[in-house]
This record gives C-alpha cells, structure tokens and sequence, in this order.
C-alpha cells in the first residue's frame, strides 16, 4: 500500500513507523510526488552472497590470459 502526504504535513516518526509496517509513502508538494521513503531490504548473510557469486561465475566461462591482455590494451588508449 502507498500512502501519499504533503511534506508540511509529515510526522517523521509516524511515516517511519508505517515504512516498517511494509508500506510505502510518497513524499508529495503542491499535489506532486516529489521523493519517496521504502524500507530497507534486509542484508544477505555472507554465505548466501558467496554462493550467489558462485552460482553467477559457474554458469560463465573461464578467461583467458589473452582476453586479460586485450582488456588491458583497450583500457590503455
């Protein structure tokens, strides 16, 4: 659910308490939207993100050292 309020009219703390509640508010002046507060997405173990880097790099196939070496002259000119 978004809720929309007018800036002058914003209570930070009741806005945050409805953010942790799941719901998203729009920051709106003069009837248009202008910036809007979401919760945070909560950070991933280290685990999960290794295995995600993992799972990422298996499907891919390896470099080779001439790949490397193009890469390195092209980043040169």
């Amino acid at each position: 659910m978004t809720i929309t309020v007018n800036i002058g009219d914003a209570d930070l703390n009741e806005l945050l308490a409805k953010v942790e509640a799941g719901e998203d508010v729009v920051f709106a002046r003069n009837g248009m939207p202008v910036a809007q507060m979401t919760a945070v997405s909560q950070p991933s173990s280290r685990a999960e993100l290794i295995e995600t880097i993992l799972r990422e790099r298996a499907g891919r196939k390896p470099v080779t050292q001439e790949e490397i070496a193009e890469w390195k002259q092209i980043g040169r000119r």
